[in-house]
């Protein structure tokens, strides 16, 4: 029988939630009860009103019951449930014989059934509630006691108490026995379900201790190819610099074309492989610098002159600067460079004749304290069907074109500079027509720069003066040989005379003898290396301390964090190029002034 039940009320059944079996229980207990008591009832001769209450309540649970087990409507049934009974109580209480009879007894039994099923926030209201309602019929029976109803013997009062405490008693049994029953057996479901999330846990945090060292020996790995790379590009790309320089024949000149676009393209995905890195990471981070807009753009221009498409005049490349737009900016020059870098390098890779226009214009609308500059690269190549506009900005995928002939690439470019975009306060978007060309235009907030210093232009092409313009003492420390020569080379083109040391001993040994400016430190040296040799060189208290930057081919955040701990002022990543070097000669000098004043 206890089996049939538990089937029947799903009281073994874990998918059933533990409070649409107490309204099973409930509703159910209370249908069989009442109508054990209502034959009882018939059997010692109760008034048949008292007996239409108890089958009105036994109405009542059965539909209640089939909504709760065959519907699964419980919540909705309870208040409904609840209220009829206690009407029925209500009534009865004068069919009863009041107090005197088993009134009292109903009361508490349906208390109990309130206490079951009302939820908990609501209780204290159940029982004010039902405790009003005791107080008001027992005053309505104090002062009208004629609204009674008498039992015909004592014997029929005597049993009719008997049977109500006997089956109220069993039915609280049973109910209270069944819902401890389900209870219990989904404790122990949830025990064993509360075993096996820790279990799982425990298997998350391994898993994820395992991706956590998968992912640091992924940047460590590209860290190492990043610099194992970075050290011979230096020199490739460095010497390209200085021969071009040089008088060449024609033949030597396409030669050092081809070094240069190659070097310089292996450079560039090297570095978008490092920036999805850090993507990936949250550790792709915006400098601050002035600029001048329209050198900016001169310079990101001259990458793409040796281009087979524009040296060849198959493609033109224009660029229009709106008259009102503001030419000193202050904001990341060179993540601002590399976005534009990328949108051309598109436009030229999509296109095979016409041209290439680049405007920039400032936009209307500002933000207080930015200036909102936008910045239009347009082409008259094959275009971009629909289809594949929402690739785009995915990482490493390709689109084809017309022809289905895929262009293929690392996939980097454009989700990198989604991404330096929506860091600068702006959006990229995209128009395009199949065969007809394609638009991009993206905007970036930046601030109001100041004017830089003009270097004086000779005419020869030799930039000897700039070491009349920011005269100073340098130092370099560089282990590896080549790119000792190339360093020496590029600041003898600009008219420096430098010392160089082969690792960081070297520097203090130097600096022992003699004062310096600035110091261009290698992170990675032999015997004492340039982290190790610039803490120890801020803890002389010698006068005044050099301004050091790191010159090193470790291009990861954490790289350039351990170099400014350390007490270096600045950081370059290799290659070292003539274009770099001569752009931030005058922030390193101003570096250096500031230094000298703080000290005195």
């Amino acid at each position: 029988m206890k089996n049939f039940l538990n089937r029947f009320l799903r009281l073994n059944d874990t998918t059933v939630p533990l409070e649409n079996k107490l309204s099973d229980i409930v509703t159910f207990g209370t249908f069989v009860s009442v109508g054990v008591g209502l034959i009882q009832n018939i059997t010692i001769g109760i008034h048949w009103f008292v007996n239409s209450m108890l089958g009105g309540t036994m109405l009542v649970s059965a539909i209640c019951f089939y909504l709760s087990r065959y519907r699964n409507r419980y919540r909705q049934i309870r208040p409904y449930f609840l209220v009829s009974i206690g009407v029925f109580l209500a009534i009865s209480w004068f069919a009863n014989y009041g107090v005197r009879g088993p009134s009292l007894v109903l009361m508490a039994m349906f208390a109990v059934l309130g206490a079951l099923l009302i939820k908990k926030r609501n209780n204290v209201l159940f029982f004010i509630a039902l405790a009003l309602l005791s107080t008001v019929l027992l005053l309505i029976e104090l002062y009208h006691p004629e609204t009674l109803r008498q039992y015909q013997t004592d014997l029929q009062l005597q049993l009719d108490l008997f049977n109500t405490y006997i089956f109220g008693i069993v039915f609280l049994a049973l109910t209270i026995s069944f819902f401890k029953s389900s209870y219990e057996e989904d404790r122990e479901v949830l025990l064993q379900t509360t075993e096996r999330l820790e279990h799982s846990q425990e298997e998350i945090i391994k898993e994820k201790e395992k991706a956590e060292k998968a992912e640091r020996a992924k940047t460590e790995f590209l860290a190492n190819m990043s610099h194992e790379i970075r050290t011979p590009l230096n020199s490739i790309i460095g010497t390209a610099d200085l021969l071009n320089e040089t008088e060449l024949s024609p033949r030597q000149q396409e030669y050092l074309e081809t070094i240069s676009i190659s070097s310089r393209h292996l450079l560039n995905l090297v570095s978008d492989v490092l920036d999805m890195s850090r993507i990936d990471q949250g550790r792709l981070f915006l400098e601050s610098q002035n600029f001048q807009l329209t050198t900016l753009m001169n310079s990101t221009l001259v990458l793409f002159r040796n281009e087979p498409k524009i040296s060849n005049k198959q493609l033109t490349l224009n660029v229009l600067i709106a008259p009102n737009t503001p030419e000193n900016l202050r904001g990341d020059a060179y993540r601002l460079r590399q976005v534009i870098v990328n949108l051309v390098s598109n436009a030229i890779k999509f296109s095979n004749t016409g041209s290439i226009e680049i405007k920039v214009a400032k936009k209307a609308m500002q933000v207080p304290g930015k200036i909102c500059i936008v910045f239009e690269v347009k082409d008259s190549g094959v275009g971009i069907s629909e289809e594949d506009l929402p690739k785009l900005f995915r990482p490493f995928s390709e689109i084809k074109t017309a022809t289905q002939h895929p262009f293929r690439g690392a996939g980097l470019g454009l989700a990198i500079t989604q991404t330096i975009v929506t860091m600068m306060g702006g959006e990229v978007k995209v128009e395009s027509v199949l065969n007809h060309g394609t638009t991009f235009t993206f905007c970036v907030q930046l601030e109001a720069g100041i004017p830089l210093v003009q270097l004086p232009d000779n005419g020869g092409g030799e930039e000897g003066k700039l070491a009349d313009v920011y005269p100073l003492s340098i130092l370099v420390a560089e282990d590896n040989i080549l790119n000792q020569k190339l360093i020496a080379r590029i600041m003898e083109h600009f008219g420096y005379h430098i010392d160089i040391v082969d690792n960081g001993n070297g520097v203090i040994q130097k600096l022992s003898q003699q004062d310096y400016d600035l110091i261009f430190m290698d992170v990675q040296m032999p015997e004492l290396d340039g982290i190790e040799a610039t803490r120890a060189l801020r803890k002389l208290s010698t006068a005044p301390q050099p301004y050091i930057v790191a010159m090193t081919a470790a291009a990861a955040p954490e790289d350039q964090e351990a170099c400014f701990a350390a007490g270096m002022n600045d950081y370059v990543v290799k290659p070292i190029s003539m274009t770099k070097i001569r752009a931030l000669i005058p922030k390193w000098k101003e570096g250096v002034e500031k230094m000298k004043k703080s000290e005195k």
